[in-house]
């Protein structure tokens, strides 16, 4: 094996720390993917079909709406059928893709790069994000990662967006003003997703206080 592979720097969209040992990419960029793993799957059970009130167009004259009796997009998220990747000249970025689909295919992709043995049962959000969540170690140390990283983050925009959800930092980063994540399932400790380092325990009031004396007048 090369030894470049063990001072190449972080392959993750623009990410500018150094790898890993033995990876190709850093720490907090695959701790960030198991979180957009977390939160698809959490934004996915929350997804609502029903129109809300005046739509993004606005009040429309009574008698005269022509919007659907539901949410296509987000039926069309829903949906295992829809296509994951809009293939050909017609291609548009911006295309819905199903939540289960894209999983679904990111797993069996990693499956066979990594020889793992699929499971004959139907897979759910849950059991697919829970897989991929725990193959991201090992995709951490293929030279594709950053693929998986882009379609990762992609499909976490997209179900973000159709949950309501802002996809926003916690705070700055106290040592370099980068953006702060959640690691793990609550908010009892941050990474930052500029230079790595986690805060937690006191650390995180003491962000608490420099964010609101900031925001002081």
């Amino acid at each position: 094996m090369s030894t470049s592979l063990f001072t190449t720097s972080c392959l993750v969209n623009r990410c500018t720390r150094t790898a890993e040992y033995g990876r190709y990419c850093c720490g907090a960029c695959a701790e960030t993917m198991r979180r957009w793993l977390r939160d698809i799957e959490d934004h996915a059970a929350t997804l609502d079909a029903t129109p809300s009130r005046g739509g993004k167009n606005g009040r429309r004259i009574p008698g005269y709406g022509s919007r659907p009796p539901a949410r296509l997009d987000v039926i069309a998220a829903r949906d295992p059928r829809t296509v994951s990747h809009a293939i050909g000249p017609d291609d548009v970025d911006g295309d819905v893709r199903s939540i289960l689909g894209t999983l679904t295919g990111l797993a069996r992709w990693i499956a066979e790069e990594a020889d793992d043995l699929r499971p004959t049962h139907t897979p759910t959000i849950t059991s697919e994000a829970t897989y991929l969540r725990g193959r991201i170690d090992w995709a951490s140390t293929q030279p594709w990662i950053d693929e998986l990283a882009d379609d990762l983050r992609d499909l976490h925009h997209q179900v973000a967006s159709l949950a309501g959800t802002t996809v926003s930092p916690v705070a700055p980063c106290p040592d370099c003003d980068g953006p702060l994540w959640p690691v793990g399932d609550d908010t009892t400790g941050v990474r930052c997703g500029h230079c790595g380092t986690a805060h937690d325990g006191l650390d995180l009031l003491r962000i608490g206080v420099r964010v609101v004396r900031r925001q002081a007048p």
